[in-house]
Order: C-alpha cells, then structure tokens, then sequence
C-alpha cells in the first residue's frame, strides 16, 4: 500500500511551505506520493518547472486547484495529471456551507464541465461523514488541503498499486485505496463510491 496526499499548497499560492519543504514534510511523515495543487488565480510564475526540481523520493504530482464558477458562487477542484491519466476531485464539500439538496445540484453542475472522479469527505484533513454516503455518487477520498506544516498529515489515502502515476490514478478511479485519518478508523475506498469501515 502507498500513502499518499492529493491536496497540498505551498509558497507558489498561499501556502508556507515552498515544495521542496513541503515534499520534506511529508516524507518525513512516511508519504510515497504527494499531489501539489497550488491555486489557479493565485499561481506565482515558473511553478510547474519548481516542482520539477523537487529532490525528495516521493513520487509528485503535477496538480492545480481550479477555481470553478456556478450558480451557487465558486467552488474548487482538483486537477491532477498522471503521464497520461488525470484524477478530478471535488473538493471539501462542507466548506461552501450549503444544504445536501444545494451541494447535490452543484457538483451535478461542476460535473458537466469536468469529469469528476471523486469527491473529498474532509475539510482541511478533518473527516465530514455527511459527504461519505451513496447519495454522492462519486468515489470518496480523504485530504489534508494542508496551507502549513500544522495542516500536514490529518488524512490521506493509502492505495494499492504499483509506484507509478497512472497506476496509482487508476487504482484510486477503481476504488482500491482506503481513506485514512491521523487516529481514526480505516475507511476502504470503491468503485461504487460508498466507502466500507474497518478498524486500523
């Protein structure tokens, strides 16, 4: 199993630590992969090629949290590029405070601009059970959306799959992975986006 992180923000948007600090971290939290997913309308210039230079042993991924207009407002997501597969995620829903029937209506608009894969049930790394049901049709993955090192390791994915981009992306669209929370119970990912519970 792989431990991995898909959203993270660093000095490139509006997070503290610089990539290379923040690929520091998370390899000292014992991570295989990590996602940087820097903000779009707050991108500083040269940030794909910063995240290129990275030494770390993890595996990185290129990412971006895109800014997505709709009825209700704005909303994020996260795009994040394998070599050829991409993983759209949804992210944490319970931040734009809006009722079920609201948030259903609006990832259903979000989904006719891009196609998404899943959906995040944390908010800032902490778990949002209320987002975790069938009701959402969508896999479900937990994240740190960590802005500084306090942020850093709450909740991640743990994915089987070989150390590979693509095949870690396809492992996560297929459902086996499980969700995991700094002191929580193990939630197992599937493809059918209802997650099941077992102890760690």
């Amino acid at each position: 199993m792989l431990k991995g992180q898909l959203h993270t923000h660093t000095t490139f948007s509006d997070g503290t630590l610089t990539p290379q600090q923040l690929a520091d971290v998370y390899t000292g939290l014992g991570f295989d992969f990590i996602a940087i997913t820097d903000h779009d309308h707050l991108l500083k210039p040269s940030y794909m090629d910063m995240i290129q230079k990275i030494k770390s042993s993890l595996t990185i991924f290129n990412g971006i949290e895109l800014t997505v207009h709709c009825s209700k407002g704005y909303v994020h997501v996260n795009r994040i590029e394998g070599e050829r597969e991409v993983l759209h995620v949804f992210n944490h829903p319970a931040d734009y405070d809006l009722s079920l029937r609201d948030t259903i209506s609006m990832i259903a608009e979000v989904s006719a601009l891009y196609p998404l894969d899943a959906i995040e049930v944390t908010n800032h790394g902490f778990y949002t059970p209320q987002f975790d049901t069938a009701t959402f049709p969508y896999i479900k993955v937990a994240a740190d959306d960590c802005h500084n090192r306090l942020g850093c390791g709450r909740g991640w994915i743990e994915v089987e799959a070989p150390r590979d981009k693509d095949a870690i992306i396809t492992a996560i669209k297929a459902g086996h992975y499980r969700n995991r929370f700094a002191g929580k119970s193990v939630r197992e990912g599937s493809a059918s986006g209802i997650a099941r519970m077992r102890f760690a």
